[in-house]
């Protein structure tokens, strides 16, 4: 059986035939006038929050209907720590929730220094989150867990901190996703970097992350 690795999030698809990469668009860069029909994903980033009036926003997600290979909604978020104004971020990220909810896609979440108030919207939202780059530790990862948030792992597990690797050991494999971002490691290394840490054989845990990307997206 053929199973592909699945990188769920990247900037920089690959083109091998035995991985499945998911490239994250910048919803402004979306070409609305063609039909995406292969596996992507699309949001305004808060990094721009600014540069786009909600209303702007609003028609951009609505515009999304048109493309049968629309998989779920992100990168979005919340950011405490880049330069754009927050509220207007909040405001931008809520119509990307309300999109979702409506809709019934998945979110991958971009949170920097501001897990307070992503937690309140995950408490609200009745959709899946999947945490986009995941690093934190083993009291935020807990409560995460509980809240039924998924985890998507990237390139920071190939030099891991005994702090992340605490709180990795606690997430379900039924909770992970795997991506590379926007970086030039390989989403093979980290899948078998992730089966390491976790202490599952290789092809077991590329069979469960398989099945639970396509039951989840």
């Amino acid at each position: 059986m053929n199973i592909p690795f699945i990188d769920i999030h990247t900037h920089h698809p690959s083109n091998s035939t035995d991985i499945l990469s998911v490239p994250s668009l910048f919803l402004q860069d979306v070409d609305f006038k063609n039909e995406l029909t292969t596996p992507f994903t699309a949001a305004v980033h808060p990094w721009h929050a600014a540069c786009f009036s909600p209303q702007q926003v609003s028609v951009m997600l609505g515009n999304l209907t048109t493309q049968s290979g629309l998989i779920a909604i992100g990168e979005t978020g919340l950011d405490a720590v880049c330069t754009a104004d927050y509220q207007l971020q909040k405001q931008i990220f809520e119509l990307h929730l309300q999109f979702a909810e409506n809709h019934h896609l998945p979110v991958i979440i971009h949170g920097v220094k501001a897990w307070n108030d992503l937690i309140a919207y995950f408490k609200r939202y009745k959709i899946s989150f999947v945490l986009h780059g995941y690093s934190a530790g083993f009291e935020l990862t807990k409560q995460l867990i509980d809240l039924g948030c998924y985890f998507s792992i990237g390139k920071s597990v190939l030099q891991i901190s005994p702090r992340f690797r605490k709180a990795l050991q606690i997430i379900p494999l039924t909770s992970i996703f795997l991506e590379t971002d926007d970086s030039s490691v390989s989403i093979k290394d980290i899948y078998q970097e992730v089966s390491n840490v976790k202490e599952v054989e290789f092809d077991d845990f590329k069979i469960q992350i398989n099945r639970k990307t396509y039951n989840v997206l």
